[in-house]
């Protein structure tokens, strides 16, 4: 209890105790599961902001979906034979790419088509690692009731 104490006193993470004796310890890896509902989480505040013509939230968020998903292609590139690096390189990178064309112009038509664009393509390569009983879609309410998401006023 108390190294649990001083990890989170110093900010210092806690090794997995899995390996044999006299092995280190691995680091915690997130697995696939987490990666994707901190995605989840981008995708809907990327919405949320859109939504609300607050260009600069949502090109911060959609900047951070696109980080997010290329460090997921790179760690996780193959998740129970499904190719996931060349799955997220092939459908929801050129996706990314209109709705940041969509922010830059503040356009809330291209901006909501985009988004419609790339969440069937994360939709379709839910369906392709089957997985089709994941399906996501935009938010109807926010999940963050202690976030605005309108545009702040200059």
């Amino acid at each position: 209890m108390r190294q649990i104490a001083l990890a989170l006193l110093t900010g210092l993470t806690i090794a997995s105790t899995t390996g044999a004796v006299g092995e280190p310890a691995k680091p915690y890896e997130p697995g696939l599961v987490e990666y994707m509902m901190t995605v989840q989480t981008h995708h809907t505040k990327l919405w949320l902001a859109g939504n609300a013509r607050n260009w600069d939230l949502a090109d911060y968020q959609l900047d951070e979906l696109k980080e997010l998903m290329e460090d997921i292609a790179k760690r996780i590139p193959v998740y129970k034979d499904v190719p996931v690096g060349s799955m997220i390189e092939a459908v929801s990178m050129s996706n990314i790419g209109d709705i940041e064309v969509a922010i830059k112009a503040r356009n809330p038509k291209g901006f909501a088509s985009a988004f419609d664009k790339l969440t069937a393509a994360c939709n379709a390569c839910h369906v392709t690692a089957k997985r089709a009983f994941i399906v996501v879609q935009r938010p109807a309410t926010s999940p963050f009731p202690n976030q605005s998401f309108a545009p702040k006023r200059k």
